[in-house]
């Protein structure tokens, strides 16, 4: 058994630990769902304005591009992640789908296959938590076997597969490190530091910032910084294809 391999087992043990104390306790919904995501998060979410016709046009303009977020463990703790998707639907009305882990292979080929269909190339970027981060990395490495690039790849609280591939353009790295190695954030390389910008921001250096492998996707500080890179790759992506 190689070393990821060894890692990985190690997480799941460590992660059905605390699921199983989370579940004596009461402390976790097992539904795991969207829609119970959607529903909490819309209590504690004051009401927006509604964008105008020119507004809605004008965004749909100049906004064009795939966000993919990617969710880790058993969906659980990720939430964070149908919270980004909402965010960039809402915001800067570009398509932005969660999926889980374990599909990474799938969406490699479903971007793959739209890509390679597509006349005009628009941004595509990849979010992912904890075994979401490691695995959207993968996607990323399976999109440069297929020579697809990729405008930004956002990992949070990545914990193995750190090395990223020279078809990513950026590459945001929100991390934490900690005490338990299965659940400490780590920084990323790149292949060609030539060919990838990355960004590696230990969130534990700020002060208004208090989390941990299971709450950071969920932070406002975490999500704005997320927020901003993704308009700012959305805007220079349309820029450099108009």
């Amino acid at each position: 058994m190689n070393y990821f391999n060894v890692n990985q087992v190690r997480f799941f043990k460590a992660f059905l630990l605390i699921l199983v104390a989370s579940v004596i306790t009461s402390c976790v919904d097992l539904s795991g769902s969207r829609s119970s995501y959607r529903k909490n998060h819309s209590t504690q979410t004051p009401p927006q304005k509604v964008a105008t016709a020119s507004q809605q046009k004008k965004a749909i303009a100049t906004k064009q591009g795939r966000v993919y977020t990617m969710l880790g463990g058993l969906g659980l703790f990720s939430k964070g992640m149908y919270r980004l998707s909402d965010s960039v639907n809402d915001t800067f009305h570009v398509p932005a789908n969660s999926s889980m882990w374990y599909n990474a292979g799938h969406l490699s080929q479903q971007i793959i296959n739209r890509y390679y269909k597509e006349k005009v190339h628009t941004p595509i970027i990849l979010v992912g938590h904890s075994l979401g981060a490691n695995e959207q990395i993968k996607v990323a490495r399976n999109l440069n076997a297929a020579g697809v690039p990729v405008d930004l790849l956002v990992t949070v609280d990545a914990v193995s597969q750190t090395i990223v591939p020279p078809n990513v353009k950026e590459a945001l790295n929100m991390y934490k490190p900690g005490f338990v190695p299965m659940f400490s954030g780590l920084k990323l390389r790149a292949v060609n530091p030539q060919a990838t910008k990355i960004y590696n921001v230990n969130v534990g250096e700020f002060k208004s910032v208090k989390v941990n492998h299971f709450t950071i996707d969920k932070d406002d500080t975490v999500q704005a910084m997320i927020m901003d890179k993704i308009d700012k790759v959305l805007v220079d992506g349309n820029k450099k294809r108009a």
